[in-house]
């Protein structure tokens, strides 16, 4: 899950509802948080009146640190072995690269559900001059001149990047889903994920 307080705020409202239509479906759903290492999870079944266990952890959840895709698939690879569906709910900014550590997930035998979360302005910076740029993540620090044409590239950039997660995701018959945190839940999980056929 993402670190930016509104991505990851969004990330576990947005995993709530789908762990809620799983319970509703008498699916059982295992939750993973995940940074640089696979953290504690909660499994939950049978029904809908299990899920207050489930929303109280995702509501008890702090974000810790930088992503590593890389270690955290191998990690789950190796302690889940057990092929299924596997929904990944994130930013997948990672500065070693995600796509490779989303294939294997693909290649173990995992049916792949990837949602990416995006602020508006991680796509459509809206700062213009000389700028001051901190990662989230890491801390690390950045001086750089934005002007329209900037702006236009780092755009083109970002949409590139999120076709690379796609691609992924269908070529492997998975599904995708791109969401700014800015689309309400409801147009999210009613609009959004059923046109990508992500929730039947």
């Amino acid at each position: 899950m993402p670190v930016n307080s509104g991505k990851f705020l969004y990330a576990r409202r947005l995993a709530a509802s789908l762990c809620y239509v799983g319970l509703v479906r008498l699916d059982t759903i295992r939750i993973l948080p995940f940074s640089s290492d696979l953290r504690e999870g909660k499994t939950s079944g049978g029904g809908r009146h299990r899920y207050r266990p489930v929303g109280q952890f995702l509501e008890d959840l702090k974000p810790v640190g930088p992503t590593d895709f890389l270690r955290v698939v191998r990690q789950f690879l190796n302690e889940y072995p057990q092929r299924g569906l596997v929904v990944v709910i994130s930013d997948f900014l990672d500065g070693a690269g995600c796509e490779k550590a989303l294939q294997y997930l693909a290649d173990y035998g995992n049916e792949l559900m990837l949602i990416q979360l995006w602020a508006d302005e991680d796509r459509t910076p809206p700062w213009s001059g000389e700028v001051d740029l901190e990662e989230a993540e890491t801390g690390g620090r950045l001086r750089i001149q934005v002007d329209a044409e900037a702006r236009r590239r780092y755009t083109e950039a970002f949409d590139e990047f999120s076709g690379r997660i796609k691609a992924i995701a269908l070529r492997n018959e998975g599904k995708y889903a791109g969401l700014p945190i800015s689309v309400s839940l409801d147009e999210a999980i009613f609009g959004t994920m059923i046109r990508a056929r992500s929730i039947a």
